[in-house]
C-alpha cells in the first residue's frame, strides 16, 4: 500500500475535516480584521479564530500519528507477504523463483563476473525415510538439513528447488574452503537425526559447479551443477561431485543416443532375442525377451549401453511399446510357452503401461496369460502405492509378473508379502556361489521354502554348469535359466524345443 493511499484509506475524513477547521479560522480571523478597521469589538471572531485553529493544530497532530500507525502496519504486512513469497514455509529456506534470482545476482553482469559456487543437495531415499518414519519425520530431516547447511555455509544461501532438492549459493570460488565444509556436512547428515530415541544416519549427494570457471549464466550453471549431482547419484550416493567438461561430453554423447535410438525404433533396427527358462526335467516352459539394436554402423548394442539413455526420458515408453508388440507378433512362434519381458521401473511411473499393454492385447489378439511382466528388485523397493497399483492392474489383465535378480539389493523376505507376484528369479551371484558358500546355500534354501509357502515359483538365474543345476534343483528351486540351457538368440534361431511330457505350461506359474 503506497502512501498516498494509507492517507487516503485512514485519514480521509480527518483531513477533510482539518481542512474545514481551518477555513473557520481564516473566516474569523478576516472578520476579526475588518471589526477592528471599523474600530468594533473583535474579541469573539479572534476567539474562535484561535479555537478553530488549536482544534486543526490537534487534528493534524491526530493525523500524523494515524499515518505513521498505518504506514508500520503496512510495512509489516508487506514485509510478512516478502517472507512468505521468498521463503518455504516448512524448511525456512529461500523459494525457488527467488533462489534463481538471487543467483542471478550473485554471478554479476557481463562486464562484472563474480566468483560464486552454487551447490545442488538432494537427500538421498528420501522416499524411504517417509515411508519407514512417516511423512512429519520427513519434514524435520528436510528443516534439519537446511538449518545444518545454513550453520556450515554462513555466508551462502540455501533455497529449496523441489521436494528433497536444495541449492546453496556460496559467494567465492575457493574449491578447497568449500570441499573443506561439504565434508563437514556430508559428516553432519551421517550423524543422523533422533527419532523416538533412535538415531537415523541419512545420507546427502552434492553437485558442485564454479562461476564462472564452468558457467556465467543461471541457466548453465544450473545444468553443469545437475550433471554434477547426477555422477555423484549415478556414483553410489552419499557423495560430492565437482562438475568437468567430460560430462557435457557425455551429455552430448546421450543426445545422440536418444536421437538414433528414436529412429531405430522406426527404422526396424531393434531385435527382440529369446533365452530359454527351462523346468526341472529341462523341457522348455518359457522365454525371456531381451532386447537388442543393431546399429548399422556400431553393430549389436548391448541394452545396458541405452536402456539407461531411454530411461531418462519417454523415450523408455516407445522402446517398452516396441518391445510388447514384437513379443506379441513373436508368441505363436513358440507354440504353448510363454514370453518374459522386462519392464522399466521408469515406465511403470506412469498409468500408459497398463493402457498400452491393454490396447496392444486388444490389437493383436493375445492373451494377458501368455506373458511374464518382470520387474528388478530396484524398483520393487522403491515402489510406491502408485506403481503397486499399476502392478496390481497389469496383474488383474492376465499378466503375470515375476520379481528379477533377487538377493542384489535390499528387498528382504518381508517384501515378499506384500508385493503382488508370481516368481522370484534369484540373481546369478548366489547360483555361482552354491556350490562353496553356505550363506548363499541358505539362502536360497529359505527363499525356497518361503515360496512354496506363499505359492511362488523360484527361477535359478546364471546357471552354466550342471553342478550349479542339479545344486539349484536341490536347494529347492523350480525352474531355470543361463547358458547351460541356452544362450539369448534370435527367434528363428532359438534352438529347437523338447516337449513337455505330463505338464501344462499354461497352467503352471512363473
Amino acid at each position: 500500500m503506497s502512501i498516498l493511499a494509507t492517507i487516503k484509506d485512514h485519514s480521509g475524513r480527518i483531513y477533510r475535516a482539518i481542512q474545514a477547521l481551518l477555513l473557520i479560522s481564516i473566516g474569523a480571523a478576516l472578520l476579526g480584521t475588518v471589526e477592528m478597521s471599523e474600530n468594533l469589538p473583535s474579541n469573539s471572531a479572534y476567539a474562535v479564530s484561535i479555537l478553530a485553529t488549536g482544534l486543526a493544530l490537534l487534528a493534524l497532530m491526530y493525523m500524523r500519528s494515524s499515518v505513521v500507525h498505518s504506514l508500520r502496519s503496512a510495512a509489516a504486512a508487506e514485509a510478512e507477504k516478502h517472507h512468505f513469497l521468498t521463503r518455504d514455509a516448512m524448511t525456512g529456506a529461500m523459494t525457488r523463483r527467488y533462489f534463481l534470482e538471487a543467483l542471478g545476482n550473485s554471478l554479476g553482469t557481463m562486464r562484472d563476473r563474480r566468483d560464486a559456487a552454487l551447490l545442488l543437495i538432494d537427500l538421498d531415499h528420501f522416499k524411504q525415510l517417509n515411508d519407514t518414519f512417516g511423512h512429519q519425520f520427513g519434514d524435520r530431516t528436510l528443516a534439519h538439513l537446511v538449518k545444518t547447511t545454513e550453520r556450515i555455509f554462513a555466508g551462502g544461501m540455501v533455497g529449496r528447488l523441489g521436494g528433497d532438492e536444495f541449492g546453496v549459493i556460496i559467494p567465492h570460488g575457493d574449491l578447497t574452503a568449500i570441499n573443506k565444509d561439504i565434508r563437514q556436512l556430508l559428516d553432519a547428515m551421517r550423524a543422523g537425526k533422533s527419532h523416538e530415541g533412535k538415531t537415523i544416519p541419512l545420507s546427502i549427494s552434492i553437485g558442485v559447479a564454479l562461476a564462472p570457471a564452468h558457467a556465467s549464466n543461471t541457466t548453465e550453471l544450473m545444468l553443469v551443477a545437475d550433471l554434477a549431482l547426477y555422477e555423484s547419484k549415478a556414483a553410489g550416493r552419499g557423495r560430492v561431485t565437482v562438475f568437468d567438461e567430460e560430462m557435457l561430453s557425455d551429455k552430448r554423447y546421450r543426445r545422440l543416443v536418444e536421437r538414433e535410438l528414436r529412429a531405430a525404433v522406426y527404422l526396424g533396427e531393434l531385435e527382440l532375442h529369446y533365452q530359454p527358462i527351462v523346468n526341472p526335467d529341462r523341457s522348455t516352459y518359457a522365454f525371456e525377451g531381451l532386447i537388442r539394436w543393431r546399429h548399422p554402423i556400431r553393430g549389436l548394442i548391448s541394452p545396458a549401453e541405452f536402456i539407461p539413455i531411454a530411461e531418462r526420458s519417454t523415450l523408455i515408453d516407445m522402446v517398452g511399446e516396441w518391445v510388447f508388440k514384437r513379443a506379441c507378433a513373436d508368441i505363436g512362434h513358440f507354440s504353448g510357452r510363454r514370453i518374459s519381458i522386462n519392464v522399466s521401473g521408469e515406465q511403470l511411473k506412469r498409468d500408459e503401461i497398463v493402457t498400452m499393454c491393454d490396447r496392444v492385447l486388444k490389437e493383436t489378439g493375445r492373451s494377458a496369460a501368455q506373458f511374464i511382466i518382470e520387474i528388478t528388485e530396484t524398483v520393487a523397493t522403491a515402489a510406491t502405492p502408485e506403481i503397486l497399483r499399476r502392478l496390481e492392474a497389469l496383474r488383474g489383465l492376465g499378466f503375470h509378473i515375476a520379481l528379477d535378480d533377487f538377493g542384489t539389493g535390499h528387498c528382504g523376505f518381508n517384501y515378499l508379502k506384500t508385493l503382488p507376484i508370481d516368481s522370484i528369479k534369484i540373481d546369478r551371484s548366489y547360483i555361482r556361489s552354491l556350490a562353496h558358500d553356505q550363506v548363499a546355500q541358505i539362502f536360497v534354501s529359505a527363499l525356497a521354502q518361503i515360496a512354496r509357502i506363499q505359492d511362488v515359483t523360484i527361477v535359478a538365474e546364471g546357471v552354466e554348469t550342471q553342478e550349479e543345476f542339479t545344486l539349484a534343483k536341490a536347494a529347492g528351486c523350480n525352474r531355470f535359466q543361463g547358458y547351460f540351457f541356452g544362450r539369448p538368440a534370435p527367434r528363428d534361431k532359438v534352438g529347437s524345443l523338447r516337449a513337455i511330457d505330463d505338464a501344462e505350461p499354461m497352467a503352471l506359474s512363473a
